[in-house]
């Protein structure tokens, strides 16, 4: 594909939500409806192969921090994304001539969207996660040395910071920004060329999140959606069942990530009867088939209404729900030593080593 334009737009959220790992979907609807009418107005973004562009074009990955509920009840006015990438270009001293997007999933995959048809600028096809991670240096770019900073950010509140800082303090500073900012911010950061893309940024996430929403609403039933999902996503299903056992923690996990633990406890239906445990930290990171790792962080661990395909986040989740669990490979760098050592399970408080995948 070489544009994304307005009859895109469900199945990249519908993509994006899957490829966020049980992190909700919630109140995207509001940024859906907004840039659908960005589309209308200004016409087809413009989607790119990093190579399709002068290797000098000045590019930065969009992104928002903080949270979507917040996004719903203080919504954008509209003008957010030119605001912070000319913010990005006033530090930088040089124009933008492309944007790519920080993280393929949630409300992410459509900012970078409505960034480049605010803007009038091309969409580079890839991003810098192939999933969520919940740290904004938790990145490929930052694993191939693009620095994170300087990056832009606009409040609700109408406020626009730059930060020059390390990647830690720079997650410091940003989310201490967001809390008093209305909850979210619009950000631009990882400023570089698109020279570096092909080997910093996941290529192809964009078009590989509308190909899976395509799966998910065009599947006649849920064998069909297994057999879409594995050819799109190279999925494998671990099990379906009833949730029979549901925690959540009231404090955060203490590996600095900005989340609350859950557990969730599967009985499956097909015999013999497993049960099959899940941990969560906003998104899902680890399951055990038994006592035995099944799958694990960078690998996207989900789940999916057996009945409709629909796809579940870990906070709606029940104790009755029934749910079938679906592993998607992560991409390849994240299988790396120092992808593992960035966003492993050792990353988020699991003492586990790299794990086999098959990768994207």
């Amino acid at each position: 594909m070489n544009a994304v334009t307005a009859e895109d737009l469900p199945a990249l959220a519908a993509g994006a939500h899957l490829l966020a790992s049980g992190a909700g979907r919630t109140d995207v609807d509001g940024v859906l409806h907004w840039l659908s009418a960005l589309l209308t107005e200004h016409g087809p973004v413009p989607l790119v192969q990093p190579d399709e562009l002068a290797p000098d074009t000045a590019c930065a990955a969009i992104g928002l921090v903080g949270s979507v509920t917040a996004l719903a009840e203080l919504p954008m006015v509209g003008d957010e994304p030119l605001q912070v990438v000319r913010a990005l270009e006033a530090r930088l001293g040089t124009t933008l001539g492309a944007v790519a997007a920080l993280d393929a999933a949630t409300a992410n995959a459509l900012t970078p969207v409505a960034a480049a048809a605010s803007l009038g600028l091309p969409l580079v096809n890839c991003d810098g996660m192939g999933r969520v991670f919940p740290l904004i240096h938790q990145t490929s770019f930052a694993l191939a040395g693009v620095s994170l900073t300087p990056l832009a950010a606009v409040g609700a509140t109408g406020d626009t910071l730059v930060l020059d800082a390390t990647p830690e303090r720079a997650e410091r500073l940003l989310r201490a920004a967001v809390n008093v900012s209305g909850g979210w911010m619009l950000t631009a950061m990882y400023p570089t060329t698109t020279a570096r893309l092909p080997s910093a940024g996941i290529v192809g996430s964009i078009s590989r999140a509308i190909a899976v929403g395509r799966a998910l609403l065009d599947a006649t039933d849920t064998d069909d959606l297994a057999i879409r999902l594995k050819a799109q996503a190279g999925s494998r299903v671990l099990g379906t069942g009833r949730v029979v056992e549901l925690e959540h923690r009231t404090r955060p996990a203490d590996t600095g990530h900005p989340a609350y633990p859950s557990s969730i406890v599967v009985r499956s239906h097909a015999e013999p009867v497993r049960l099959i445990r899940l941990e969560a930290q906003n998104e899902l990171l680890l399951a055990l088939v038994d006592g035995a790792v099944a799958a694990a962080v960078p690998d996207i661990i989900c789940l999916l209404d057996p009945h409709d395909g629909h796809v579940i986040d870990v906070e709606s989740v029940t104790v009755g729900s029934e749910v079938q669990v679906v592993v998607v490979p992560a991409a390849d760098v994240w299988h790396t030593p120092q992808g593992l050592a960035l966003v492993g399970p050792r990353s988020f408080g699991f003492p586990l080593s790299g794990m086999g995948h098959q990768g994207m």
